[in-house]
């Protein structure tokens, strides 16, 4: 155990790490949910887990987000199982390690806060006004929104970058591409709000993107796409067989 404490302790700590510690802090918060709804499970106390567990989810009616208004920055920490915690780490993992470690905690947590924020302010909208969904209790969680906020800043930045994994290779803004159209064709279904949180979230890092690519006082070291460093940055996304 206090190996684990010291090497939690030395991630947060260091001031250019934000991607391991985004990574951390929702695995970790995945496993404090699980044990937590273990314990109140053997214990005979589930319904205590299930009210805790919709004070960290963002509503979509406005009585209840004033009731909870925490849940704004909460909900994106909540998974609703192993495997969706597993490939929001990937494609977190995937593309927020393009962003240069020089700059990375800076940029990344600006463009998760700004995609979490967004796609719960559309999401919100949707079930006010958009007249099929008015007045439906659901509730948003998981951290899509920030994470398409990332994935779509990266790939305004740099269109030409590929994922090269076993035989073949993908370009980046390939897979952005089908995430969002998934997002899109989900668009008319019941998960209406999840779905355009995430295309919300994918609008505003576009956005951001684009912004820093044209800033030059800004992103000289961030997002760069000159030729002369087009061999680094193809080497750091291969991937490779364990």
């Amino acid at each position: 155990m206090d190996m684990v404490y010291l090497y939690l302790r030395n991630q947060f700590k260091a001031s250019r790490n934000g991607l391991r510690q985004l990574i951390l802090i929702h695995i970790l918060s995945f496993l404090l949910l699980f044990l937590f709804d273990t314990g109140c499970y053997i214990c005979g106390c589930k319904d205590y887990f299930l009210w805790f567990y919709k004070q960290l989810t963002f509503p979509s009616l406005y009585p209840l987000l004033l009731q909870r208004p925490w849940t704004i920055i909460t909900y994106s920490f909540i998974h609703k199982g192993f495997i969706d915690l597993f490939w929001d780490v990937f494609i977190l993992y995937i593309f927020a390690q393009r962003i240069p470690v020089i700059t990375r905690s800076k940029h990344m947590f600006r463009l998760y806060g700004l995609g979490q924020i967004v796609g719960a302010v559309v999401f919100a909208i949707l079930y006010h006004f958009a007249p099929p969904f008015k007045g439906i209790a659901t509730d948003l969680i998981g951290p899509s929104p920030a994470i398409y906020a990332i994935m779509a800043a990266v790939c305004a930045c740099m269109p030409k970058l590929r994922l090269y994994c076993f035989f073949f290779s993908l370009p980046l803004r390939y897979i952005a591409f089908a995430l969002l159209l998934i997002a899109l064709c989900h668009v008319r279904t019941q998960y209406a709000g999840a779905y355009l949180a995430q295309l919300a979230g994918a609008l505003v890092g576009y956005v951001y993107g684009k912004l820093c690519k044209n800033d030059m006082d800004m992103n000289q070291s961030f997002f760069s796409t000159h030729t002369h460093s087009v061999h680094r940055t193809y080497m750091s996304v291969k991937v490779t067989k364990q």
